[in-house]
């Protein structure tokens, strides 16, 4: 039997979310079932709302909500609304007397508009004219209870709050207890305390009514984040050198990879041009090198790019989207960087842009990006978001795989370091193993500098050739296509909404099908594989329907710009109103 579950663990930050949310993902994988899980959190350290919503038995998100753990008032504020009818909802009976207005961390305009639909009553009042398995919890004398039977104060076991709530909420959804004590056991080193929590939760609810969770089929899996998932991609392709400046959420990935490193080098620059500067030194003598960062970060890397561009140095920019412009919402996800990471760079900055759409192909576009960097000499931006970034997914070990290392042979008797070749590849040798001269200027074959027009012209068509054979190269890597070849509508996405619109296409009732675009630059000829309407959806204002104005005509843009995950249900919604002769469409859906 299926299991198709949508949950939501919520509370204030700093409480214990995510590792709430780790526990589910990993019960419900000890369990056997597909489990993808996603981090919503603020930029602020510590108090204000924080929630992980959990899908089991689907990769993708999707609303309504079929239970939610609140273990605070504003929890329940920000999410009631997002509950399906008899949905489990799972709170601290204290909660119920709450007002809006008296939770000082809750925003002004969420204030503002439950106050405007429900007037000034309790949370208690809102609940009881909806039709909710509300299940609460008396959690401060859950509490003293656990303080009593580990013999330790109050203060001090306070925190295991959260596995109280969540132990109470997968057992109700149907979760034995030796799965939710097994996947306690696996998230705490010490996990005595939380054990004994998970006790006294499962007593309290002992007797209600409750769900059935089936065994499903149990896979020996990895369980990581997107940013796990990179840096373990990026060690298993033996890199050497990686630098970052700290930034959310690329901080993430540069700490991962320095605590489990091996011989790779890693380091803190003082700032983000610094980073990639370190890098691209490194490239040059011969280290297999990446920077990872995010949109700020490329914004300050721009000079360098175009210096990678012109001296022809290999380097893998690992650049992790967020909301923006500028500092926007840091810690929430967007797709606003694909301009900027296509066009980044003065000049005529010939790069490669790859774009994953989860943890397995950023898993193998990892590869690929060091591959094609180093083949064709030039930068390459690996684009991901936040989404992918915080998310937990199960991967197989398989698909990590090794990289060759690079290789080099002695240099010629006369080595041009920037020889003009047919196909505009020239030999690369590591600094130290021959004469060269690596400049930002233009410069001749050697690389001495020359402002010689007919020179000039060599290079420039030297690497205009270099890029149209990278086009070449990757032509059968640039997308995929999922569905019927003549569908009477055409989605073209890319990045992270995948496994929203694979699911919704094959829920949809319309002969739909999804044009994956993997590599956005050089852009793909698609003109062949497009049929019927065309539906563009993206999070962002619409970079990527500016991009596919050049060839093809776009019926429909279908867009998400208040920095949440795109849900199968936002597009199926599209979908509808796109073939219903829509021309734009805004999904606005998330807490």
């Amino acid at each position: 039997m299926r299991v198709d579950l949508s949950i939501a663990i919520g509370g204030f930050q700093g409480g214990g979310i995510e590792s709430a949310g780790q526990i589910a993902v990993r019960a419900f994988a000890i369990k056997g079932h597909e489990v993808f899980g996603s981090r919503e959190y603020h930029s602020n350290i510590v108090g204000a709302h924080s929630y992980y919503h959990i899908r089991v038995g689907g990769k993708a998100l999707r609303m309504p909500l079929d239970a939610l753990i609140a273990l605070d008032a504003e929890s329940v504020f920000t999410h009631f609304r997002n509950l399906r009818k008899k949905a489990v909802l799972v709170c601290d009976k204290g909660s119920l007397e709450k007002k809006a207005s008296e939770i000082p961390s809750m925003s002004r305009e969420l204030k503002s508009r439950i106050e405007a639909a429900y007037g000034s009553v309790t949370l208690g009042q809102i609940l009881e004219k909806l039709e909710l398995n509300l299940v609460t919890l008396p959690m401060a004398e859950l509490i003293g209870k656990l303080s009593e039977t580990v013999k330790k104060p109050m203060s001090s076991v306070s925190r295991a709050l959260n596995v109280m709530g969540l132990s109470a909420g997968l057992y109700l959804l149907g979760l034995d207890e030796s799965t939710i004590r097994k996947a306690v056991e696996k998230q705490f080193q010490s996990p005595e305390i939380n054990l004994a929590a998970v006790e006294i939760a499962l007593e309290e609810v002992a007797g209600m009514e409750r769900g059935e969770i089936p065994d499903g089929i149990r896979r020996e899996k990895l369980i990581l984040t997107g940013c796990e998932a990179v840096a373990l991609s990026k060690l298993f392709s033996r890199i050497e050198f990686m630098s970052f400046y700290p930034i959310t959420p690329a901080t993430d990935e540069a700490l991962f990879l320095e605590e489990n490193r091996g011989k790779t080098i890693t380091v803190q620059a003082e700032d983000e041009i610094s980073a990639i500067g370190m890098a691209l030194g490194a490239s040059t003598a011969g280290l297999r090198a990446a920077v990872t960062t995010s949109g700020p970060g490329v914004s300050l890397m721009n000079e360098m790019i175009s210096l990678a561009v012109q001296a022809e140095i290999p380097i893998v920019i690992t650049l992790w989207m967020r909301a923006s412009p500028s500092t926007g919402i840091a810690t929430r996800t967007g797709q606003q960087d694909l301009l900027h990471a296509i066009f980044s760079g003065h000049g005529d900055p010939f790069k490669a842009v790859i774009a994953s759409g989860d943890h397995e192909e950023a898993i193998e576009d990892v590869r690929l990006s060091f591959k094609l960097a180093e083949d064709f000499q030039m930068p390459v931006v690996h684009l991901l978001d936040k989404y992918i970034a915080s998310s937990l997914a199960a991967v197989e070990r398989e698909k990590f795989a090794p990289l060759p290392k690079r290789e080099f042979s002695a240099p010629s008797e006369n080595y041009l370091r920037y020889m003009i070749t047919e196909d505009g590849i020239s030999p690369f040798l590591p600094v130290g193993m021959a004469t060269m001269i690596v400049s930002s200027l233009e410069h001749n074959e050697y690389g001495f500098a020359s402002e010689d027009p007919v020179l000039r012209e060599e290079m420039m068509l030297k690497r205009i050739r270099k890029f149209r054979k990278l086009a070449e190269n990757v032509a059968e890597k640039s997308y995929s296509v999922y569905g019927e070849r003549n569908a009477e509508m055409t989605i073209i996405s890319f990045g992270s909404t995948k496994n929203a619109i694979l699911e919704a296409i094959e829920q949809s009732e319309f002969h739909t099908k999804f044009l994956q675009l993997r590599i956005l630059w050089p852009f793909p000829d698609i003109s062949d594989e497009i049929s019927g309407k065309v539906l563009c959806i993206e999070s962002n204002s619409g970079q990527l329907s500016f991009l596919l104005n050049c060839c093809c005509k776009i019926d429909c843009v279908a867009r998400k710009l208040n920095a949440r995950p795109i849900y199968v249900n936002e597009v199926h919604r599209a979908i509808e109103e796109a073939l219903s002769g829509r021309r734009e469409v805004i999904l606005g859906e998330g807490a």
